[in-house]
């Protein structure tokens, strides 16, 4: 791999078929609900936006590679000054809710390279107010848990990326009650019809990082996040682009997300080039004892790489 090419910052379109053979029933129907999402207000939308990212569906599992270089741009586009340093990793994922509490608990376990395998990165997500996520980080070499803690915005970097813990950055992890909202734009993106949200943190948020505002695109038909820019400083610090955006077993995801820094010119990318939703994981999976028990986190990751095998094939 020689460097990234311009779709990392500029993502291409996606393909959303053609009407041809559409009833006039679904005619009216689309119709419909488009009116309904242009009375939306800013906060219904990022609830939307929410509950498409990480509700929407029980449980993922995904095969991921992680790539993460320094850039410049040449005609136009990033490139990579140095060689990309690449990670696989197997993640699993699943939510649970219990009335109004609801969390997230995912796993991801360093696949490749042999130098690094076995490490784990354990995150739960919280959407209660007042409750900071947990994250805890297992090295195999020195044979610990260690607490990640990631109020610091560079200090919960995801294996070396730009992908980070932080909430703020992370539109799955980040927690709606925590930013006010306001729509500063109609745009396209992608080519896809798009509201341009202003995310402004609480005061209490704001204590905890040091972004002061965040710049959304999100999809005006299925609430995706095709876009945010993120702002310190007055000026944006780090962007992260969603494309490859699909139906994974009838919800929308994104199978690409690409995160630049425009401070430190590096640029990082994940691509999911597997991926189930809603297949069973075992809760006992999903805890501390998957990131120290070898023979217990095999037998798991089996079953996921079985499922996983089923998806390459539909």
């Amino acid at each position: 791999m020689n460097g990234f090419n311009a779709s990392l910052i500029v993502t291409v379109a996606v393909a959303i078929g053609s009407m041809s053979g559409t009833t006039p029933a679904a005619i009216a129907s689309n119709a419909t609900e488009s009116a309904q999402n242009a009375a939306l207000t800013p906060l219904q939308i990022m609830e939307k936006a929410d509950h498409a990212a990480r509700k929407a569906y029980v449980s993922e599992v995904a095969a991921v590679r992680l790539t993460t270089c320094k850039y410049k741009i040449v005609s136009g586009a990033p490139k990579c000054v140095d060689k990309p340093r690449e990670v696989v990793a197997d993640n699993a994922k699943k939510s649970y809710q219990d009335g109004n509490k609801f969390s997230v608990h995912s796993l991801l376990v360093v696949r490749e390279p042999a130098s690094d395998k076995g490490t784990g990165l354990l995150v739960y997500e919280y959407a209660e107010k007042g409750r900071d996520n947990d994250n805890w980080l297992y090295l195999p070499a020195l044979g610990k848990v260690n607490r990640v803690i990631a109020n610091d915005d560079e200090g919960g970097s995801v294996f070396g990326t730009e992908f980070s813990v932080e909430s703020t950055q992370n539109p799955e992890a980040r927690k709606v009650h925590e930013f006010t909202y306001k729509i500063i734009e109609h745009a396209t993106f992608q080519k896809r019809p798009a509201w341009v949200i202003e995310m402004t943190p609480t005061a209490e948020k704001a204590r905890k990082t040091s972004y002061q505002k965040i710049v959304a695109w999100i999809d005006k038909d299925n609430f995706m996040v095709l876009k945010e820019e993120y702002y310190r400083g007055g000026r944006v610090h780090k962007q992260r682009i969603q494309s490859g955006i699909r139906s994974i077993d009838g919800h929308y995801g994104a199978t690409r997300v690409t995160v630049t820094n425009f401070a430190s010119s590096r640029i990082s990318r994940m691509d999911k080039f597997q991926i189930r939703r809603n297949i069973e994981v075992d809760d006992k999976y999903l805890t501390q004892r998957a990131l120290t028990d070898f023979a217990f986190r095999e037998r798991n990751l089996a079953q996921f790489r079985g499922e996983l095998a089923k998806s390459k094939a539909e």
